[in-house]
Parts: C-alpha cells; sequence; structure tokens
C-alpha cells in the first residue's frame, strides 16, 4: 500500500484517506545563467544552483473518512516521506489549493507539494562526537597506607584519613601515558578538606628520582583549581601520581586530574553517503577561541564566549545558541562549508567536548 508520512504522522493513521498514486523520482532543474558573447562559438552557461520543484500525487477516500481530519492533515509543512523513498524525506510546503469537494464527490483529488531539491537520510539523521581533551586515565584502584585511603573510582579519586606516622608517599597507578614533544597543563580539581596538605607530582616511575612533569610537585588546592605546565622536548611516558602527605592532616577530599595538549589539533571524520555535496548544520561545545577547518582549510573562527554551545546552520548561513543569534561570535566562509560526497574531515584547535553534527548526507 503507498503511504506518505508527513512530520512524522503516517497516512495510514488517518481515517479513510488513502495514498492512490505516488510522484516519480526526480531530478530537479539546475538554474543557469546563460551569456553569448559576439565571435565565439556556443555560449557560456553558469550553474546557479539547483531549484525548489513540485511533487504531485493523488489522493482517495473509503470507508467511513472524516475529512476534516484529512484536511488537517494537509494542512501542514515541514517533512515529507514517500514510500518509494522510504529511507529519505524532502522539505516541503502546500501553497496550491487542494480540492476537498471533488474528493468528496468522486473521492479522489491532487496534492500538490512544493518540495526544496535536496533529499535528506532518514537513517543518518544526527551523529555525535564526544571528544575527550583528557589524556589521563586510570582504573579503579584502592589502597590504604599509614591511615589514608586513596580510592580511584570512575575517574575520581578520594583521599580520606590522617597519616599519624610522618609523612607518608602514596604511588597510584595510572594507564602509561604517552606525551609527545610539545606543551602540556596538569590540572587538579579538588573538592573537601585537606587537599592543601597533599603536594602531587606526575612521574615516569618509582623511585621518586624518575622524571617529573613540571619538575616540581604540583601543590593541590582546597575547593579550587591548581594546574602545573611543562614543555616535552622529546616523547616521554608517566606511570605515577606520586602524593607527599603531611602527617596530622584530617583529610576528606575528591581529586579529578586532567593532563591536556596546550596546542591540540583535533580531528573527526564524517562520511556524506548521498550523491550530492551536503550542507550540514553542526553544534560545538567547549569554551574558548575555536578554530574550525574542513579537509586541511580552516572555514571559521569561533568565540563561545560565555556560551557552552554554538550551532551553526550552514545552509540558512547562522550561528545561534538557542533562539539568540550568534553571527558576531563566528567569522568564516559559510558557504565553503560543504561535505563532500564520501568521508571528511573537520579538525579544529581549541577546546571542544562534543561535536553534533546534523544533515550530512543529502542527495538529489
Amino acid at each position: 500500500m503507498n503511504y506518505i508520512i508527513l512530520n512524522g504522522q503516517m497516512s495510514t493513521n488517518i481515517q479513510g484517506l488513502l495514498i492512490s498514486e505516488l510522484p516519480p523520482i526526480t531530478k530537479p532543474l539546475i538554474r543557469t545563467e546563460v551569456e553569448e558573447i559576439d565571435g565565439r562559438d556556443g555560449d557560456i552557461v553558469t550553474k546557479l544552483g539547483y531549484s525548489a520543484y513540485n511533487k504531485e500525487f493523488t489522493i482517495g477516500l473509503y470507508g467511513d473518512f472524516d475529512i476534516d481530519e484529512v484536511i488537517q492533515y494537509f494542512n501542514s509543512e515541514g517533512t515529507v516521506t514517500f514510500s518509494n523513498e522510504k529511507d529519505k524525506y524532502y522539505n516541503y510546503q502546500i501553497l496550491d489549493q487542494i480540492d476537498f469537494e471533488r474528493l468528496i464527490r468522486f473521492r479522489t483529488a491532487t496534492v500538490v507539494m512544493h518540495v526544496q531539491p535536496f533529499k535528506y537520510s532518514l537513517e543518518d539523521n544526527e551523529k555525535t562526537f564526544n571528544i575527550y581533551n583528557n589524556l589521563l586515565s586510570f582504573n579503579n584502584y584502592s589502597k590504604t597506607q599509614n591511615g589514608i585511603t586513596l580510592d580511584m573510582n570512575n575517574g575520581s579519586i578520594n583521599i580520606s584519613g590522617k597519616g599519624v606516622n610522618g609523612y607518608t608517599e602514596v604511588y597510584l597507578p595510572i594507564n602509561p601515558l604517552i606525551l609527545a614533544a610539545g606543551n602540556y597543563t596538569l590540572k587538579a580539581t579538588c573538592s573537601g578538606t585537606g587537599a592543601n596538605a597533599c603536594p602531587m607530582r606526575l612521574i615516569e616511575s618509582v623511585p621518586t628520582n624518575a622524571e617529573t612533569f613540571g619538575g616540581n610537585y604540583l601543590s593541590l588546592l582546597n575547593n579550587s583549581t591548581a594546574t602545573q605546565t611543562d614543555t616535552i622536548t622529546e616523547t616521554t611516558t608517566y606511570n605515577y601520581l606520586w602524593f607527599y602527605i603531611t602527617p596530622n592532616v584530617d583529610l576528606n577530599f575528591n581529586l579529578n586530574v586532567e593532563v591536556t595538549n596546550d596546542n591540540p589539533t583535533k580531528t573527526i571524520s564524517i562520511r556524506n553517503s548521498g550523491n550530492s555535496y551536503s550542507k550540514p548544520t553542526i553544534t560545538i561545545y567547549g569554551g574558548g577561541t575555536i578554530a574550525l577547518s574542513l579537509n586541511g582549510s580552516i572555514l571559521f573562527n569561533i568565540d563561545l564566549g560565555s556560551f557552552d554551545y554554538i550551532t551553526i546552520d550552514t545552509n540558512l548561513m547562522e550561528a545561534y545558541n538557542d533562539t539568540q543569534l550568534l553571527n558576531r561570535y563566528i567569522t568564516g566562509d559559510y558557504d565553503n562549508f560543504r561535505l563532500n560526497v564520501g568521508n571528511n574531515t573537520i579538525s579544529w584547535t581549541g577546546d571542544i567536548t562534543q561535536i553534533e553534527i546534523s544533515n550530512y548526507s543529502r542527495w538529489i
């Protein structure tokens, strides 16, 4: 049985409505500008893009139909899927009148839908990439030494207890952290009490005369964040967090530790499975200033300011956060942010935590 889906609602759910005949699958017209030059054979054809066009199909009625429900169904605009292209959708409007009087009398009428030239995948609707800037990771691990317990669980460290027999040195294993030459930051965020009695080092190995990130202790701060930077001149592998804990101090705090690359260029791959270039909508989560590149060319410079995300609609050439326009927070080339058919590479510098991309596959 033929059917259509308007804005997620199937025509088979409309009482008494039949889709008698579906529109054919056609290629949209290319708008052109033709220029003839005296003394030159032929002409110059400039392609201006694809035109929106009309799709016509026939509807009918049967049984105990509800004409008001049918009228309401077609009093709409948005997205439409036809059952002869059940994995795609078009953006449509109904601009022409529908002769519902004819539909009631003769049980048939024609619907003319004005559709935009491109169609999109129902299956490849949106893709989310979570970006993990933290290079440091460790497995769940617990250790008690001299009355002090360090519990590593789900990416956080809890330190509790009181050392009573002099200073306590505790080495906590991490997953091998291999840092190539470059600039890095060690960041430790604490919440609770006693953190300032637990200076910490990121070290290569035991004993403590091994390679140490930053060369010195990182002094933890109560209910705050401490940072330490280092320039790595050759590839170095770090394997432990080393704590040198002051005695007779009540400890009860949570600690989150990160190592980030200060000059990262990160990359994701996105595939346009269609047969035409696409103009996606891309949402960037993060902070600070971001330079966004497509297939090796920087196309956008983004200043997130106080916003935690910005959405860039490359087709409409708009940038926004929810309902607030943010065009002044972004400079770049909307027109050339086009995903080629096949694989594409999006890369960036700056602090991005998540990327969402929709409308990345497109067909004519």
